[in-house]
Parts: C-alpha cells; sequence; structure tokens
C-alpha cells in the first residue's frame, strides 16, 4: 500500500488487511492499545498476529515518563512485553536531551528547573546534575510534563506562566500531546499548556511527536533499511499521523481513539467513509487505511 498516492482512505476491518505489505510497525499505545487504563479488546491479540508472522513491532508514545515507567504502566494493564520488541517515548528522549543537551537550546537551559506536571514525571530529572525549585525566580527554564493535579484546568496557570515568562524563562515541554485519554475521556494535556505558553509569548521547544526524533530513533532501533517496509499506527492526525508523514512513512488511522468526537463515533464502530474523507482531507500525507479499533 506504500505505492502511489491515496485519493481516499479506505476503513478496513482490521490490521490484517495491510500486514503483509510491512516488516516494522511503529505503534502508538494510547488510544490504540488502551483507553489510558485499560487495554481495548482485540488490541493484545492483533499484536500476537503480528509477532507470530516475524513483524517488528516499536510501541512509540507521547508520554512524559520514562520508558521502564511506561513499560510498568503497560504491564499493569495486562500487556505482556514480548508482545513488542521496543518501547520509545517523548519523555524518555526529553531525560537524554537534558543529560546530553545536544543543542544549543538545551545547552542553554541551565539547571534549575521549574516542574510543571505531576510529581511522578519528575523522574525525567532523576540522575541529572540538576535542582528541581518551586519559584518562578528561582528556576532557569520550565519543564512541562502536564497538570499538577488532575482536577487542573488550563487556566489555573495563566498567572504563573506570565510570570515565568517575564522572567524570561525558556519551557521545555515532554509531551507534545495537546489532548490525553483518561478512562476514555478526552482532558487537555501537557502540549495545550506549552501552546498556551507560547501564545503568551514564551519560548518554548517540544520534545515528541510530530517532530522527526522520536520517529528517526524508531528507525533505529527497528533496522529496517527500507522505510516503506514500516507501517505507523496512531489515533492522532497531528502527532502520529502528521509525524510519520514528516519522515515519509504510511499510516493507518485509529479512529476510535482521541478524534472519535469529530469523527462522530465510539470505539470500535467506524465513522461515514464522508465524515473520515473530510477530517484527513487537510493532512499533508493522509493516512493510507483506517480503522474503528486496532485488531486484527
Amino acid at each position: 500500500m506504500s505505492d502511489g498516492l491515496f485519493q481516499t482512505t479506505p476503513i478496513v476491518t482490521g490490521i490484517s488487511a495491510v500486514a503483509n505489505d510491512y516488516d516494522g510497525f511503529v505503534i502508538d499505545t494510547a488510544g490504540v492499545l488502551h483507553d489510558g487504563s485499560a487495554l481495548y479488546p482485540g488490541a493484545a491479540d492483533a499484536l500476537r498476529h503480528l509477532k507470530a508472522r516475524g513483524k517488528k513491532i516499536c510501541l512509540l508514545t507521547n508520554q512524559a515518563r520514562r520508558a521502564a515507567s511506561a513499560a510498568k504502566l503497560l504491564d499493569d494493564m495486562g500487556l505482556e512485553r514480548d508482545l513488542y520488541d521496543h518501547l520509545l517515548t517523548s519523555g524518555e528522549l526529553a531525560h537524554q536531551w537534558l543529560r546530553h543537551r545536544p543543542e544549543e537550546w538545551l545547552r542553554d537551559l541551565g539547571t534549575a528547573c521549574l516542574h510543571f506536571g505531576p510529581i511522578r514525571d519528575a523522574e525525567l530529572i532523576h540522575g541529572l546534575d540538576m535542582e528541581a525549585v518551586d519559584q518562578p525566580y528561582l528556576a532557569q527554564f520550565v519543564l512541562c510534563t502536564g497538570f499538577n493535579e488532575v482536577e487542573d484546568v488550563l487556566a489555573d496557570y495563566e498567572e504563573v506562566f506570565r510570570i515565568c515568562i517575564s522572567k524570561d524563562l525558556p519551557l521545555l515541554c515532554a509531551d507534545p500531546e495537546r489532548w490525553r485519554l483518561a478512562g476514555g475521556e478526552r482532558l487537555h494535556a501537557a502540549g495545550a499548556m506549552a501552546r498556551r505558553y507560547g501564545e503568551l509569548g514564551g519560548d518554548v521547544e517540544y520534545c515528541g511527536l510530530p517532530f522527526a526524533d522520536l520517529y528517526e530513533r524508531c528507525f533505529d532501533v527497528l533496522k529496517i533499511a527500507d522505510r516503506s517496509r514500516i507501517l505507523a499506527i496512531g489515533d492522532n492526525l497531528t502527532t502520529d499521523i502528521a509525524g510519520a508523514g514528516g519522515v515519509g512513512i504510511d499510516s493507518v488511522l485509529v479512529t476510535g481513539g482521541i478524534h472519535r468526537e469529530e469523527f462522530g463515533t465510539v470505539w470500535g464502530k467506524p465513522p461515514t467513509e464522508e465524515r473520515l474523507h473530510c477530517i484527513v482531507a487537510a493532512t499533508p500525507k493522509p493516512p493510507c487505511a483506517a480503522l474503528a479499533a486496532f485488531v486484527w
């Protein structure tokens, strides 16, 4: 399914419809494998079928967690580790960026960090020569991984954002997703916070999809020379699908995830062809197929 330009995005009933065309699969987690708290029915079985056919699988997620923590989360949901070969996260990449400082923007950040996000995400700076501070006047930069508390809303951060920006604190966003799934409910995420910080005049850098760094790391671990034999599977047009298009690989869109309200559907039920094509038409490299759910 790699050849030619797709005028439409066909709706298929399972990943088996395209599996033979690819050797490697880059698969998002939230919205594809699980709803934020539990595995979707059939997801583990679909992975099992791919592995039985010798396919290489790299799970890839915009999630502000170290890779080991993300793997543990999947363990707790009951996903067996032998169903995938690799797991990469935007949080792990952010940790590596802060450790090695590969670019000038990162080298200029300093070491005093004001963190916006759940306490668990502070693991991104654990083991680094850095100091976590709790006031903007003590900080040299801001690390954004999400809301501090589950009940927080974006407006709660407006005042502190303005204070940080007045002090010229750059912000590193370790999860570019503007929305996240929690038990199937769609909530604002770290990407929405970073976007607002930028709108207010702040200096923002994003770590994760749709930017190419994470996909390039997938290619490194998959070791498949012909990228036309690699397929990305995701539920987010602006991150998973746009990111895949940006690095020139095919993608499949799962419609029952983060965009299900726009598609006017629910998990497991496909949208109408008209609604699907209307929504994906603006995507520079549209997905080569759509799935209502990631099943075999």
